[in-house]
């Protein structure tokens, strides 16, 4: 279920021996919303964050941060029924991954 996301931003990034961490940059349809992801191999329990508009040196974009994750293997839900892409959560690292 995609819902309106909290007004807060921040987030720790905790990655270690067995877990990774996930950033997605949503397209705008994402703008104001939560994004949900599963384990691929688990139990279809999802967990979800915020999308949020974040400044780097750069420019400014839409983020979606996922802290701590086990790792492995990740579907992003586009909307409460339709799965999107895989996504691979690394061990002990940031994984980054474009969504349209």
């Amino acid at each position: 279920m995609l819902e309106p996301a909290a007004a807060c931003a921040s987030v720790a990034i905790d990655v270690g021996a067995g877990s990774g961490a996930l950033i997605l940059y949503p397209g705008e349809r994402f703008r104001g919303r939560e994004i949900e992801i599963s384990r691929l191999d688990g139990d279809g329990r999802r967990v979800h964050t915020g999308v949020h508009e974040r400044d780097t040196e750069e420019r400014s974009r839409l983020t979606a941060i996922f802290g701590s994750l086990p790792v492995g293997e990740y579907v992003v839900w586009e909307d409460a029924g339709a799965a999107g892409p895989v996504v691979t959560v690394p061990d002990g690292a940031v994984a980054e991954v474009t969504l349209p």
